[in-house]
């Protein structure tokens, strides 16, 4: 079961101030910066400098990787005896940017070079004989694969017994056994040794790329650093270690002399991208290039990436702009018919949705996934229900590894892969409540019973410190994204002046004061915030710091992560006693907006009661059987069991209260 509030853990709690005052002294950089990198888990110093540095001197030998020589080998013979070679990838932004960053390598160096990217429509996910048997018909003696190929053993089979040689580049996770090719090159190996395991597909491409060249990836950042970092990003891997360094190369690069294909697609955005942050990459142009995978043919995009005549790139971009266009169109549809699907009651205390249905077209599905996974902080997976085998997507929350989840009912699926956080698979209808049930088990089983989501706050701040020139400052700490978002800082104690609401409804804007100071607080997407809190409320608040350019002028305001009233958090027992006589009052059995909820103890009590304490005494309250829950985004649904007279309830003897304690 869902729960609404967040538990907000405080990096800075017991920060070593030797260690940032060092930093700071070493790097020249500001002790909130310093108190950032240190609270993120940096305490060397060569880790430090490695890490605001962003350099391509940091980055490691690609020859660290399993079969890297035979794989160096097999392709310098290959270009040298002038066979042909196919690149085979996958039909998202890693695999097309890893396709055509590899052709247009290889065909620099000599090689006759071709691409093959499979049908999502009519082949579906990874490598499939009927593409192989085509692609050997076709001439091809060495097929090399990226980003896919790590799960094509019986694929890999069938090549060799044909006489052709394949090369497989893969990030994604390996089950029980390797494809017996001439090299497998992927750092997520059982056997792998190599430093980070965390590349992209087209990171591992970048590394092949290197490994031929005999470089320490400077050449091949200076010519593909866009499009490695494009694929990167829009993979959502890690930005850390090395992918740090990719993605901040690349960044500079989309800002400053972009390939002539990208610089037709940032044109079509309409606005100036903001280029320290990877969201340009995730939200504007990723959606542009990935639209050809989903919509028609993956191989507009690997054509966009490849052409250096302008004028047909800007024809190939504007055509991925209206698929994307249409894209959203019919995300939108599948959004709104999900989430009239969840309303059914058969959905409460689900920890996995499996929603499925017949015309969902499945090159959207994992979009609208991810979608209703932010929306309901649950795994999800959605399915398009078709004659034969249905094609189906899948997003988790952290809590849940759904590659392993998945793994637990591979007897029931075919096509299956991909990693914790993403994976797809086909499946015959009939097996679809199946899934749901497994999945569902699987989750009762690894999910803690506290699953609240975790925000953590790298540093407290005072208003004062929200300036135009402390955002500077942390500039350095980019490019954000995932396993390196933008730094959260908490203000305590601020006042709510003014509240309103924008867009409609949509959006909800603060202003709070401390101290004599005043800022502008934004909560996109989170309009209801507006009716949930009161002009004259303390309360404490937690974002990002953003600067706001209107007419020419720099303002600077907080975007909300999360507020709350200040106070803590831990129910006491005068809270258990006061919650459980206000459900008493009303019967027991309710379903409200768990903010109502909060107001409504609170007034009834006359004790100050937090959203956040209110639902850690629900959740101890249903550890020891006093009552059942359902929560659905912020709406909350409780039904108190009836007691025996004379029964006296143990909180004491809560696992969950132990651990909120043990957490605290």
């Amino acid at each position: 079961m869902a729960i609404t509030a967040k538990r907000w853990v405080y990096r800075d709690e017991n920060t070593d101030e030797n260690i940032v005052y060092a930093f700071g002294k070493l790097l020249k950089i500001s002790p909130l910066v310093a108190k950032v990198l240190v609270n993120r888990g940096i305490k060397d110093a060569g880790e430090a400098k490695k890490f605001i540095e962003r350099s391509a001197e940091s980055l490691y030998s690609p020859f660290l990787m399993n079969d890297m020589d035979k794989a160096v080998e097999r392709i310098r013979s290959a270009i040298e005896n002038k066979e042909k070679i196919t690149i085979y990838g996958d039909y998202d932004v890693d695999g097309i940017t890893s396709t055509a960053m590899m052709v247009s390598f290889l065909r620099k160096q000599g090689g006759i070079v071709d691409a093959y990217i499979p049908d999502r429509q009519n082949e579906g996910y990874g490598v499939n004989i009927n593409a192989v048997n085509k692609i050997i018909n076709g001439g091809t003696t060495l097929i090399i694969t990226v980003d896919t190929g790590i799960t094509a053993g019986e694929e890999v089979r069938e090549a060799k017994a044909r006489g052709i040689d394949v090369i497989v580049t893969d990030h994604h996770e390996c089950k029980e056994s390797i494809p017996e090719a001439v090299a497998v090159i992927n750092p997520k190996r059982p056997d792998s040794n190599y430093p980070f395991k965390d590349l992209a597909g087209v990171g591992v491409a970048f590394k092949l790329i290197c490994a031929i060249m005999g470089d320490d990836g400077r050449r091949a950042l200076n010519s593909y650093a866009d499009i490695i970092a494009l694929g990167t990003i829009a993979d959502v891997v890690s930005l850390v270690d090395e992918n740090r360094v990719i993605a901040g190369i690349g960044l500079e690069k989309l800002k400053n002399n972009p390939t002539v294909g990208l610089t037709e697609v940032i044109k079509t955005i309409g606005s100036t991208p903001k280029w320290n942050n990877s969201a340009v990459v995730s939200y504007s142009i990723a959606p542009r290039i990935n639209a050809a995978g989903r919509m028609s043919s993956a191989m507009t995009a690997v054509n966009l990436l490849l052409t250096e005549d302008a004028e047909e790139a800007e024809r190939l971009a504007g055509e991925l702009d209206a698929e994307n266009r249409e894209r959203q169109e019919q995300e939108s549809v599948i959004f709104a018919e999900a989430v009239e699907m969840l309303k059914d009651k058969k959905y409460d205390g689900k920890k996995v949705l499996v929603l499925a249905k017949r015309g969902w077209h499945h090159g959207i599905i994992g979009v609208v996934a991810s979608r209703i996974c932010d929306k309901y902080q649950k795994s999800c997976i959605l399915i398009s229900i078709e004659d034969d085998w249905c094609k189906s997507s899948g997003r988790s929350m952290e809590e849940i590894n759904l590659f392993e989840g998945l793994s637990e009912c591979s007897d029931i699926l075919e096509n299956f892969g991909g990693h914790a956080y993403a994976a797809g698979f086909s499946i015959r209808e009939q097996y679809i409540d199946e899934l749901d049930r497994r999945l569902n088990e699987y989750a009762e089983r690894v999910l803690p019973k506290i699953a609240r989501r975790e925000l953590y706050i790298d540093a407290k701040m005072e208003i004062d410190d929200v300036t135009l020139s402390t955002v500077k400052e942390t500039e350095i700490l980019g490019p954000y994204g995932a396993g390196n978002k933008m730094p959260v800082f908490a203000i305590m104690g601020v006042t709510i002046c003014d509240t309103r609401t924008l867009s409609g409804g949509k959006h909800c804007r603060f202003t709070v004061k401390k101290d004599g100071r005043a800022l502008e607080v934004i909560a996109f997407g989170q309009g209801k915030l507006a009716a949930d809190f009161q002009n004259g409320d303390v309360v404490d608040i937690a974002g990002e710091m953003n600067v706001n350019i209107y007419n020419g002028q720099s303002k600077v305001q907080l975007i909300l992560e999360d507020i709350k009233f200040s106070g803590d958090d831990m129910p006491q027992r005068d809270d258990f006693v006061a919650a459980y006589k206000f459900f008493r009052h009303i019967s027991g059995n309710f379903e409200t907006d768990i903010m109502e909820l909060t107001r409504a103890v609170g007034k009834y009590s006359g004790k100050v009661m937090t959203k956040a304490k209110l639902e850690n005494v629900i959740l101890v309250f249903a550890d020891v059987g006093i009552l059942n829950f359902w929560a659905n985004g912020d709406v909350i649904k409780v039904a108190l069991v009836p007691q025996q007279p004379g029964t006296k309830v143990n909180i004491d003897g809560s696992e969950v209260y132990a651990q909120l304690k043990a957490n605290r």
